[in-house]
């Protein structure tokens, strides 16, 4: 008999346990029914295409594999989302850009992440598509793409840093005009520059133009990346929002991004166009934490336009706050 109870007692604590911990955790997960909710917010020019469209249809293949979850995106603007957070109202994740300030991200446990969502040694964003920067010279005027810039137009949305990735692959001009994406491709189509700094969303606008260019894609530095972090509260809500995370960065979505006209931070996606194909093979040295404060973007590109026409000191003080990607 005693011989009994003490079998019974280890069978309880070593194997009982055991067995109760992990069916526990099939349980929780296979008995969840609920809505996983997403806010996609737009920092930057994709490609082209909607993000959100993207991310619903990604959505309906997760929600597959995971019967009883749904996930559900709303596209905001970043003002929207701050107030919100003002207010204590959080998605369960959210999908931005470098200028949003991201409210009480949580920790992600997660198998592929770039340098800009890490804090210290934990990920709290990781990007699950990116644009890039590139030089884009007009062979009416010019023959290639060179280091010294006559005069160049720049595509600069709120928070981008295209004077960055200009400077640090070494390219100085001695006229630069800033204006906002549009106004820069119209500008830069009708002549009135022989170069533009433009992003993907340029190349396929000039590609349906049927504009003939010649392009330099830049290497050195990219903060067009589009990241996800998760902010749900919940337990439940927060592993399968993670789980959803995993999925965006798969193979099987990451191959996908050419519906949309953006690459992948972690596989190549194939292009026909041989600028966005040079552009997908950019591997990328540095970028800029994407919890960086509003300021801090603002600074910066006031910084790197000074450092575009040569000033040292300001080269020196973007060099000094560069992250290695």
């Amino acid at each position: 008999m005693g011989i009994f109870i003490i079998f019974s007692i280890f069978f309880t604590m070593f194997l009982g346990a055991k067995g109760i911990s992990s069916q526990g955790e099939t349980d929780n997960s296979s008995e969840y029914k609920g809505i996983i909710t997403m806010w996609q917010i737009d920092i930057f020019e994709g490609g082209t295409g909607s993000r959100k469209q993207f991310l619903l249809e990604m959505a309906r293949g997760f929600e597959k594999e995971k019967q009883g979850v749904l996930v559900m995106v709303t596209d905001y603007t970043k003002e929207g989302a701050e107030e919100n957070f003002a207010k204590g109202i959080y998605p369960d994740l959210i999908s931005f850009g470098c200028g949003v300030d991201v409210d009480k991200p949580g920790e992600m446990r997660i198998s592929r992440y770039t340098a800009g969502g890490v804090i210290g040694d934990k990920v709290y964003a990781t990007a699950w598509c990116r644009g890039g920067y590139t030089l884009i010279a007009n062979p009416k005027f010019v023959s290639e793409a060179e280091n010294l810039l006559s005069e160049v137009i720049i595509s600069q949305a709120d928070y981008t840093q295209p004077l960055i990735a200009m400077t640090e692959e070494g390219i100085t001009a001695e006229k630069i005009r800033v204006l906002s994406p549009m106004d820069a491709y119209v500008d830069f189509c009708a002549g009135k520059a022989p170069y533009m700094i433009g992003t993907q969303r340029d190349i396929i606008r000039l590609s349906n133009r049927g504009m003939e260019v010649i392009t330099r894609p830049l290497g050195k530095f990219n903060d067009l990346f589009q990241y996800v972090s998760v902010t749900a509260k919940d337990e439940q809500k927060r592993f399968y929002a993670e789980k959803f995370v995993e999925y965006l960065v798969s193979d099987t979505v990451q191959e996908k991004l050419g519906k949309i006209g953006m690459f992948s931070p972690y596989e190549k996606v194939v292009y026909e166009n041989e600028h966005l194909s040079a552009m997908q093979d950019t591997d990328y040295i540095h970028t800029f934490s994407v919890f960086s404060s509003e300021a801090f973007y603002k600074e910066m590109q006031s910084l790197s336009l000074k450092a575009a026409l040569g000033d040292a000191d300001a080269t020196e003080k973007i060099k000094n706050m560069l992250l290695s990607s």
